[in-house]
């Protein structure tokens, strides 16, 4: 079954405005380049924006928990935003939340089953700047504690992977001998490509094997097909195009 939201079908309904054909007037690598720069764009606003439009964001959402080495949350090597607070496990008396066999947690539901089975409840970490983690940890009044634990993004951290140093993302949590955290991130996107086949009319059609297709699913459409038209109405410098492509705008992407 085709991806309403995939490259094919954003392309030809963008097209389909116009009345346009699949030609070189608007070659794939353009289409292409302008959907991959709406993508990100979306990303961007879906992350500030959650847990609105949440359906939309749901194919790029990532779930971890992850153990923390020396204070520090190494982020996954697909993370690209943060989406809510970070939170940690602990127990009914205020305690780390520890397995005695640690197993992998991908999802949210994996998550709080393993917690109903210890016992355990889920405490946010709260994001603060700098200055409020310098004064948070110095004090003998604030000093974070399990049921009030915070964190920052700290400086990335190179760690080594065979013969390869790795640049890492990170969260510096308090306290410091807090066992894991959970962390609900926005993954990041790849370069979307449209495979296509010339026709000897100078058309082309899509082309699966040699395409490189999103994980949009239908709830994004109207985003995408969105962006990608207005930036299309930019480049094809149609006058009727931009005047659709400016009444889309007045109802906003978001």
């Amino acid at each position: 079954m085709a991806n309403k939201s995939g490259l094919e079908n954003v392309i030809k309904s963008v097209l389909s405005v116009g009345a346009a054909e699949q030609n070189f007037a608007y070659p794939p690598y353009v289409a292409d380049s302008h959907y991959n720069i709406v993508t990100a764009f979306i990303l961007d606003q879906l992350s500030i924006l959650y847990p609105a439009y949440i359906d939309a964001l749901l194919p790029f959402i990532g779930v971890k928990k992850i153990a923390v080495t020396d204070g520090h949350v190494l982020l996954p090597d697909d993370y690209r935003n943060l989406l809510g607070a970070p939170s940690i496990s602990i127990k009914p008396g205020g305690g780390n939340c520890e397995d005695n066999n640690p197993v992998i947690i991908d999802t949210a539901s994996e998550f709080k089953t393993a917690n109903l089975k210890a016992g355990c409840r889920s405490v946010p970490i709260t994001m603060v700047s700098k200055g409020e983690w310098d004064y948070r940890t110095t004090s003998e009044y604030a000093f974070p504690t399990y049921t009030d634990p915070i964190g920052m993004f700290s400086a990335p951290i190179v760690s080594s992977s065979g013969t390869t140093d790795v640049v890492k993302k990170s969260i510096k949590v308090c306290p410091y001998d807090i066992a894991r955290v959970e962390v609900m991130y926005t993954k990041k996107e790849q370069i979307y490509r449209y495979g296509y086949i010339v026709q000897p009319d100078d058309t082309f059609i899509f082309d699966g094997t040699t395409s490189v297709d999103s994980p949009w699913e239908e709830a994004a459409f109207e985003l995408l097909f969105k962006g990608v038209f207005a930036l299309y109405s930019a480049y094809s410098r149609d006058n009727a195009i931009m005047e659709f492509s400016q009444i889309l705008n007045k109802a906003g992407l978001f």
